[in-house]
């Protein structure tokens, strides 16, 4: 199994268990006699959700990433990447709020270098997720 597939099952385990837990509010409410039944298998999508995010914590500590000419765990290449869409959500605040044109186009480059980093560092830890295998 490759590392891309257990993220995406992470996503479809995530929205088993909301809907688990906005059913199981109303279980109580409508139908006590079920509330055991999806509390058991809430807790069961709860610790398998669990036991893949560890999975994929000890995966992206041990493979590394070349970013910027520097070798970096995917664990921190990730958070490079967070970073970078933070920065770009900022800029493109600022150019929503921009009421000077020459300063917006100014700012619109510059999101644009981050966007352009971002891509490059997206599509890279993207390419190590589907090589990556898993145990």
């Amino acid at each position: 199994m490759f590392l891309s597939e257990v993220l995406i099952e992470m996503e479809t385990l995530k929205s088993k268990i909301f809907q688990l837990e906005k059913y199981l509010k109303q279980a109580i409410i409508d139908n006590i006699n079920l509330y055991e039944e999806t509390i058991t298998k809430l807790f069961e999508l709860i610790d398998k959700y669990r036991s893949h995010l560890i999975l994929i914590n000890k995966v992206n500590n041990q493979v590394n990433i070349n970013i910027g000419g520097s070798s970096v765990s995917l664990a921190n290449a990730i958070l490079i990447l967070d970073a970078l869409k933070h920065k770009i959500e900022i800029m493109d605040s600022l150019i929503d709020d921009c009421k000077d044109f020459e300063y917006g186009t100014k700012l619109m480059d510059e999101r644009n270098v981050l966007s352009s980093d971002f891509n490059v560092i997206f599509g890279q830890i993207k390419s190590i997720e589907w090589k990556t295998t898993i145990d």
